[in-house]
């Protein structure tokens, strides 16, 4: 007979073998069931397969430690399976008391009536799954919100970068060309030689740095936003990206440390190298901006979690602790977290549209220790389509003496 609940089955903890092997044969019709004779051993099997139990069971009176306390401990490493406590009729006060504060979904009464036992089982294993499939709708449902909000601040960003590019790249190759004459004219025209000159040095190179900073900037936002020339066919390996990321970015500077840690079975994903490699730099440099000595990025790489098709990343800082209600603004265009002047808040612009036309996701929030965390999810196929930004197209060229190498124009709708 084929089992009613496939997805989801049952554990059972009680110290009496025989009352499992009884438990075992009655029930295994209707789930998958797992059975231990202990909170210790329960406990494991509970952490190795929480996600695919959907109703706990578990005696009161145990060697060590009692049922109440053992559902405890399941609550707090995973709330969402439904708890029942097996109790003597005597100890119906303390069942009660736990129902009424939460702990528990319901009680059973010791000893159990098998077709009563099947009746309450089947009901609370379909409310666990009616309750799920309700879940996971909100979070389809979520996920499209999210996708939409997505594609209108891409959209965005690529207006701005066309119009930042119209605008102030020629203004800027103009700028940058005198910078580079001024010292063979001073010296033919005038006879001087900057070299000469300590304020003139000084001067000149803070000059050609504010180039090179709004150069950047406009680099960043114009590569970020060319999406019709991303290639899909790479089989990246995260891990590998961000340690060489993090060579590039940290390079040498012992005053902040690096961990990063991939398990083994998060999977390597499709998509453009080159823009998957940008992102980590950026992810470094923009973390490396607000540390200071004894500063500390971890980097976690995981399979998704309940998604095999997906990888997911966290990149965690220590610097100073980002407001909340700061988190969406991070990937706004120009909004800089930290206090340095010579930041332009165009970093994490990029990772944003990077990730977005990969088909995943980014967000921010705090760590439970309280530190800094950007995640991000890309799937292991991404969309061969690009995701649609509102635009006709995005029209991209490249010329020598651009720059930028990288001039971008948004092509809207008619």
């Amino acid at each position: 007979m084929e089992q009613q609940f496939t997805d989801y089955g049952i554990l059972y903890v009680d110290d009496e073998e025989k009352s499992l092997k009884y438990f075992e044969a009655i029930f295994e019709d209707i789930a998958p069931i797992y059975t231990a004779t202990g909170p210790e051993q329960g406990m494991e099997i509970f952490q190795a397969n929480h996600h695919r139990i959907g109703l706990v069971l578990s005696d009161k009176k145990m060697p060590n430690e009692s049922g109440i306390d053992f559902l405890k401990r399941v609550r707090d490493y995973d709330p969402e399976p439904l708890r029942f406590l097996v109790t003597a009729f005597a100890d119906f006060g303390v069942a009660v008391d736990a129902l009424n504060d939460g702990l528990l979904y319901s009680y059973l009464s010791k000893p159990w009536d098998p077709e009563e036992m099947e009746h309450r089982l089947i009901r609370a294993l379909k409310h666990f799954c009616l309750r799920k499939e309700r879940e996971q709708l909100i979070a389809e449902k979520a996920a499209a919100v999210n996708q939409l909000m997505m594609a209108d601040k891409a959209a965005s960003i690529g207006i701005l970068s066309s119009g930042l590019n119209h605008h102030l790249r020629n203004a800027l190759t103009v700028m940058r060309t005198f910078h580079e004459m001024l010292p063979m004219q001073l010296e033919e025209e005038l006879g001087i030689s900057p070299d000469s000159s300590t304020f003139w040095n000084e001067y000149y190179n803070e000059v050609g740095g504010q180039i090179e900073r709004v150069t950047s900037m406009l680099k960043n936002l114009s590569e970020g936003t060319a999406a019709s020339r991303m290639d899909l066919e790479h089989d990246i390996d995260i891990e590998e990206v961000m340690r060489a990321a993090s060579e590039i970015a940290i390079e040498s500077d012992v005053a902040i440390s690096v961990s990063i840690e991939a398990d083994a079975n998060a999977p390597k994903v499709s998509g453009d190298l080159q823009k998957i490699s940008q992102m980590a730099r950026l992810l470094f440099q923009e973390a490396k901006s607000s540390l200071h000595d004894g500063g500390e990025i971890e980097v976690k790489i995981t399979e998704a979690e309940n998604d095999n098709k997906s990888v997911a990343i966290e990149f965690i800082d220590n610097g100073p602790l980002i407001p909340s209600a700061h988190h969406d603004r991070l990937f706004d265009p120009f909004f800089v977290r930290s206090d340095k002047p010579q930041e332009l808040g165009t970093n994490l612009v990029a990772c944003y549209l990077t990730v977005f036309y990969h088909g995943g996701r980014i967000w921010a929030e705090h760590t439970k220790d309280g530190r800094n965390a950007i995640k991000i999810v890309l799937p292991v196929v991404p969309p061969r389509e690009q995701p649609t930004l509102g635009v006709r197209s995005l029209h991209c060229q490249t010329s020598k003496s651009d720059f930028s190498a990288k001039a971008c124009e948004t092509i809207l709708p008619s």
